[in-house]
């Protein structure tokens, strides 16, 4: 990174907090103290309890700036901590909530915002995150339109993404994600709070029948996928796993890929109450591997 930074190609960094990360001050300071120096970071919260008076203090003490977001989880609160700004816009879709596309006039009330915000920082960045069928592409090139900033070699961009989306958005690149029921885009957008996105991509790359469900109830799950056991028990709230990404996510309290799969592959009804539980405390659960078995890659 630190040749794009010193060309001048790197915008800023951001740090996206897990969704279970709350409020705790003291512990925030020591992450942001250790930072290397010379980047532009930008920190996007993802639990509400940030959203209070001493948390802005703290991010302008370091130059962080409050990454201002428009999802269905947090209200869009314009906070200038840095001097520059960063705003995300996640989507308010249901399948899942960043297949969205902002129309003109959801767009025109973020303007406003955006003129407001320009004169009081450097530089204002802005990210468009809803990237399915490529709405991203053609919200950011409207809002700098919008805006009065569109160059020339933009507008043909435009003018290319708008013929694109002409033609019919269509299931072409969601492939396994919007597959199956009405739960299914519930379980995909928990699992994906719960693993990150890139592991539940691996997840669903995964052929079905690499995997064989034992057990699948409410209060137990015991399956094999390929050659690893999993049990995944409600009563005493663990996840007993023998795969070499497993003894990381013990530590990162991630699920890793195989787990994924198992709880993708489970009746959808079953699959739901499964990842709610583990979404809603994470922290209570405890990420095991077999009593007296060293996992293997």
């Amino acid at each position: 990174m630190l040749p794009l930074n010193n060309s001048g190609k790197l915008g800023c960094l951001l740090l996206q907090m897990p969704p279970k990360y709350k409020y705790d001050l003291s512990h925030l300071e020591s992450f942001l103290s250790i930072l290397p120096h010379g980047f532009k970071y930008a920190i996007e919260f993802r639990h509400k309890s940030w959203l209070q008076d001493s948390t802005w203090p703290m991010l302008s003490k370091y130059n962080v700036a409050y990454t201002i977001v428009d999802e269905p989880l947090l209200p869009p609160e314009v906070r200038l901590t840095a001097d520059f700004a960063y705003i995300r816009w996640h989507g308010h879709g249901q399948r899942p909530w960043y297949d969205y596309h902002y129309t003109e006039k959801e767009l025109e009330s973020w303007v406003r915002k955006v003129k407001e915000i320009e004169p009081a920082v450097k530089t204002t960045y802005g990210y468009f995150n809803n990237h399915f069928h490529g709405y991203a592409v053609e919200n950011a090139l409207k809002i700098l339109q919008m805006l009065g900033k569109l160059s020339p070699a933009q507008r043909e961009a435009l003018n290319r993404a708008k013929a694109h989306l002409e033609k019919g958005k269509g299931p072409e690149g969601l492939g396994e994600w919007v597959k199956g029921g009405d739960d299914r885009p519930k379980i995909i957008d928990l699992l994906s709070s719960l693993m990150g996105e890139s592991r539940l991509a691996r997840a669903l790359a995964i052929p079905d029948e690499d995997v064989s469900i034992k057990i699948a109830t409410s209060e137990e799950v015991v399956a094999k996928i390929r050659d690893y056991n999993l049990t995944i028990e409600s009563g005493p709230k663990t996840i007993t796993h023998d795969c070499g990404d497993w003894e990381r996510s013990i530590e990162t309290r991630q699920l890793c890929k195989h787990v994924g799969k198992v709880l993708l592959s489970l009746p959808e009804k079953v699959a739901l109450g499964w990842v709610t539980q583990i979404h809603q405390d994470t922290d209570a659960w405890r990420f095991q591997k077999p009593l007296g078995k060293t996992v293997s890659a």
